[in-house]
C-alpha cells in the first residue's frame, strides 16, 4: 500500500499537468484512497473547469464514501465559477482529508478545513507543504504581498552577450532553452518586453501550445512600431509610452486598432 508521502507525491504530480491552463486559478491534484486502493484521480485541468476534488469524485463515484482525500491544497469553500470543493466532498462520504497546504485566498484561507470538521471529517495539514506552495509559488506570493511574481528571463553567450556585435543574431539559444522559454509565457499572465526587441526580433511571444497565450505588453517612448508586427496580429496587445509620445504615432497605432 503507498504511504501518505508517496499518495500526496502522486497529488502534486496530477496537479502539475495543469501547468500553463489555470491561472490565476492554482494548480491542484486529487487523489482519492479507499481500502488501500486508488479509486479516483483528478487535477484542475482547465480555467473555469471542474476542481481536481469534482474530477475525483467523478471517477471515484460510489466508492468515495469513507474514502481518504489525497490534496495539494485546501478544498474551496465558497462558489466562483464552479461550486464548493468543501461541499462535495462531504456529500461524497470522504472520511478524511490530508491537505498539503492552506489556501492563502481570503475567501478560503482555512474555512474549507472548519467546514470539512464541522461535517465529521478528519482533516490533516502540512503534509509536502513545501512542496506545494513550490508549485503554486506565483499564486502564494500574489495573495500574500498583493504583488506579482516576476521572472526575468534572458539568453546569453558564455561571455555575456545577447546577441552578436551587429545585432543580427536571432537565436543564441538551442530548440531546448526555446521551449522553455515557451512554456515560461504559458505560465506566465503577461509578458514585457521594449521596442527594440519589437523593432529587431519581430517576435509573436505566443506560448506556441506551452499554455495560455500571456497578454502582451511593449515599452515604448517612440513608439516607432510597425502596426503590422507580429505582436499585434494574435492576442491582446498593449503598448506603454511616456506622455510626450509623438500624437501623430499614437494616432497610427489607434487607427490599426491598437
Amino acid at each position: 500500500m503507498p504511504s501518505d508521502v508517496d499518495l500526496m507525491r502522486r497529488a502534486l504530480a496530477l496537479a502539475e499537468r495543469g501547468r500553463g491552463f489555470v491561472s490565476p486559478n492554482p494548480m491542484v491534484g486529487c487523489v482519492l484512497v479507499k481500502g488501500g486502493k486508488i479509486v479516483g484521480r483528478g487535477y484542475h485541468a482547465v480555467f473555469g473547469g471542474p476542481h481536481a476534488e469534482a474530477e475525483a469524485l467523478r471517477v471515484a463515484g460510489a466508492r468515495a464514501r469513507g474514502a481518504t482525500a489525497f490534496i495539494t491544497l485546501e478544498p474551496c469553500s465558497h462558489w466562483g465559477k464552479t461550486p464548493p470543493c468543501a461541499d462535495a466532498l462531504i456529500r461524497a462520504g470522504v472520511k478524511r482529508v490530508v491537505a498539503a497546504v492552506q489556501d492563502p485566498h481570503p475567501r478560503v484561507s482555512g474555512t474549507g478545513f472548519a467546514k470539512l470538521r464541522r461535517a465529521g471529517v478528519r482533516v490533516q495539514v502540512g503534509l509536502l507543504e513545501k512542496e506545494a506552495r513550490f508549485l503554486n509559488r506565483s499564486f502564494f506570493k500574489a495573495h500574500i504581498t498583493g504583488t506579482p511574481f516576476v521572472v526575468w528571463k534572458t539568453a546569453q553567450t558564455l561571455d555575456g552577450k545577447i546577441a552578436s556585435r551587429t545585432g543580427a543574431s536571432r537565436w543564441i539559444t538551442n530548440p531546448q532553452a526555446r521551449d522553455l522559454a515557451h512554456r515560461l509565457r504559458g505560465e506566465s499572465d503577461a509578458i514585457l518586453v521594449g521596442g527594440e526587441t519589437i523593432r529587431r526580433d519581430n517576435p509573436s511571444l505566443t506560448s506556441h501550445g506551452r499554455g495560455v497565450d500571456p497578454v502582451k505588453l511593449v515599452l515604448s517612448r517612440s513608439l516607432n512600431l510597425s502596426p503590422r508586427a507580429n505582436v499585434f496580429k494574435k492576442g491582446e496587445t498593449l503598448v506603454l509610452t511616456g506622455r510626450n509620445a509623438s500624437p501623430a504615432r499614437v494616432k497610427k497605432l489607434e487607427s490599426a486598432g491598437l
